[in-house]
């Protein structure tokens, strides 16, 4: 039934952006200044990631997908829109002038990953930014059938948000799905009181 109605289904997604490159290097050897492997760079690619790569795999599904989301004042945020555009994903993309667009740089020999370099700030949302997400929110329920929320625990999901997500959810008898994305930090999954579906990891779920 899930399947058969999708493409019919209209649904929210709330969450962390993320940008992830990833450079293809080749190894050259030992450094002998500091015992480190010396990497050449080859070739990058960014890809959408975090909450917004969710989005588009809605959409991509055949889904109609409204995505809120919060991306700095910089080149990945605009180019961020410009590719969920492409991808038919409608979007609300909030600016917030205190952090960056969160970027992850993964340097890879051939299907080795060598190390991350991650640029965020993952600070809570001002109060300001917190009410452009809820009024956004207000307005794409109106014709949602579903809201999905995608925590990679940055500070774009707060409890207040979460709050007014089970309201809404109430009051349009719509569903609500959650889940927390960490990989370097742990997330809470005791959050997502009264969600229609959550899908914890073996070790969130047992922590």
């Amino acid at each position: 039934k899930v399947i058969k109605n999708f493409k019919e289904a209209n649904i929210v997604v709330i969450g962390d952006t993320i940008i992830d490159q990833y450079i293809a290097c080749d190894a050259l050897g030992m450094s002998a200044e500091a015992p480190v492997v010396v990497l050449r760079e080859l070739d990058q690619q960014d890809f959408l990631g975090g909450a917004s790569i969710v989005a588009a795999h809605i959409a991509a599904m055949g889904a109609n997908c409204h995505y809120i989301s919060v991306v700095g004042n910089d080149e990945h945020g605009e180019n961020l829109g410009s590719r969920l555009d492409e991808l038919g994903v409608s979007h609300d993309l909030i600016i917030d002038v205190t952090r960056p667009t969160t970027y992850k740089i993964r340097y890879m020999v051939e299907h080795q990953k060598m190390f991350r370099v991650s640029r965020l700030k993952e600070h809570n949302l001002s109060t300001a930014l917190e009410d452009q997400i809820i009024d956004r929110l207000h307005k794409a329920v109106v014709t949602a059938d579903g809201i999905l929320i995608s925590d990679f625990v940055y500070g774009c999901v707060t409890p207040k948000i979460l709050d007014v997500v089970r309201q809404l959810a109430k009051e349009h008898d719509l569903k609500i799905f959650g889940d927390v994305q960490c990989s370097s930090q742990l997330g809470n999954v005791l959050k997502f009181q009264d969600f229609n579906l959550i899908t914890p990891t073996e070790r969130e779920a047992r922590i």
